[in-house]
């Protein structure tokens, strides 16, 4: 017998047994009853990285098609009642605040105080049609979601 089959013979054995009676014993032994779901949120919801929904992948394709070119901020109403420091414009919203589910934490001053009625006319003008009030939407509901996984605490 070869060699590359005896290694090869070793690594399914290895396999099998793996499969066989190391994982369902494990799976026997583990007391930790939450699903799937519950875990990954434990584990990776305080850094702010959340499950995406096929509704949120659609709002998200819609905000990857910006191109950056500036007519939204050219006519985002919000522009003249919020402060640049808290608002820089329609663009933002596709362009950085949904590209980062992390950094949405950073954008509750501005979703707070921004209406879908101040971004009709930016995106009304927007030559590639990225749905700018339903990003809005989207950034909202995962604010809310990221505030019920705090960030952790740094020593």
């Amino acid at each position: 017998m070869s060699s590359g089959f005896l290694h090869k013979l070793k690594g399914d054995l290895f396999l099998g047994y793996r499969a066989v009676i190391a994982h369902p014993w494990r799976k026997l032994r583990d007391e930790d009853l939450r699903t799937g779901e519950e875990r990954f949120l434990a584990n990776y919801g305080p850094e702010g990285l959340l499950p995406t929904t096929a509704a949120d992948r659609e709002v998200l394709n819609g905000a990857s098609r910006c191109i950056h070119c500036g007519l939204c901020d050219a006519y985002d109403r919000s522009l003249s009642v919020l402060p640049r420091t808290v608002h820089l414009g329609a663009s933002q919203l596709a362009v950085s605040y949904s590209r980062a589910a992390p950094d949405i934490r950073y954008t509750a001053e501005i979703l707070a105080r921004l209406e879908e009625s101040q971004l009709v006319r930016a995106e009304a003008v927007c030559p590639t049609r990225v749905p700018l009030r339903q990003l809005v939407v989207y950034l909202r509901r995962k604010l809310v979601e990221l505030q019920a996984h705090p960030p952790p605490k740094t020593p």
